[in-house]
């Protein structure tokens, strides 16, 4: 038996680009036969619901950024499905997976959303967190730099991105494949879900995760398989 998990999926309520609520989310891939998602709305560096020129003190930025979170674990939850805490973190454009951290560490590190790529780099490893690029070569006007960065940065390459099939002409999956295979790097696979409509992907595994780690883990050990 293989359980399946969503790597990468946006919420109306946190992200400013998500089109259904954390509820509708959750319940559709329960319907899907999913064991688990991971919620990785966009940070304040990125596409939040958080006005961007606000003067909300940190703490109820960090309350957008994870609400959606909190949302779809409490229905997760009634439901039986696993719901993770991640977020997207957002550099010039380039966005990254984060996994494996807390919100007592985003309460914790006010103003995380203006370090450079490296200094974030090295927070999140120091605390013990997991760091995957998403779709690197991802070709948007928006994006400053549509390629990996330094490989020595990152944990993982997400080498499938279901939304850049559709949308993208540039062949930005097959690339970061590429990519990942010269560098010898860990890969995964996401939805890049914005809305229950949207294309599911993710990663399987052979045994069901415990907790964010078991997935780290699988992912970091080259033992998963990705949902294409």
């Amino acid at each position: 038996m293989e359980y399946m998990y969503e790597t990468h999926m946006h919420t109306s309520e946190s992200s400013g680009c998500g089109r259904s609520t954390a509820q509708e989310q959750v319940y559709a891939y329960k319907e899907r036969g999913y064991a688990g998602v991971i919620i990785t709305d966009h940070f304040l560096n990125g596409y939040s619901t958080c006005p961007r020129y606000s003067d909300f003190d940190w703490h109820e930025k960090i309350e957008y950024v994870v609400a959606g979170y909190l949302s779809a674990k409490k229905f997760g939850d009634s439901i039986g499905l696993d719901v993770f805490l991640g977020w997207e973190f957002t550099v010039r454009g380039s966005d990254f997976l984060t996994y494996g951290l807390d919100i007592n560490f985003l309460l914790a590190n006010k103003d995380v959303d203006k370090l450079s790529v490296k200094s974030y780099s090295k927070l999140v490893r120091e605390n013990g967190g997991f760091l995957a690029q998403a779709h690197p070569y991802r070709d948007k006007p928006y994006i400053e730099h549509k390629f990996p960065v330094d490989a020595s940065l990152i944990d993982a390459v997400e080498v499938f991105n279901a939304s850049d099939v559709i949308y993208s002409t540039n062949n930005p999956n097959e690339k970061a494949a590429n990519f990942a295979k010269k560098h010898k790097m860990p890969i995964q696979a996401g939805g890049d879900s914005h809305g229950v409509n949207d294309n599911p992907s993710g990663i399987k595994l052979a045994k069901k995760a415990e907790n964010i780690y078991d997935i780290i883990n699988a992912i970091k050990n080259k033992e998963v398989t990705l949902i294409t």
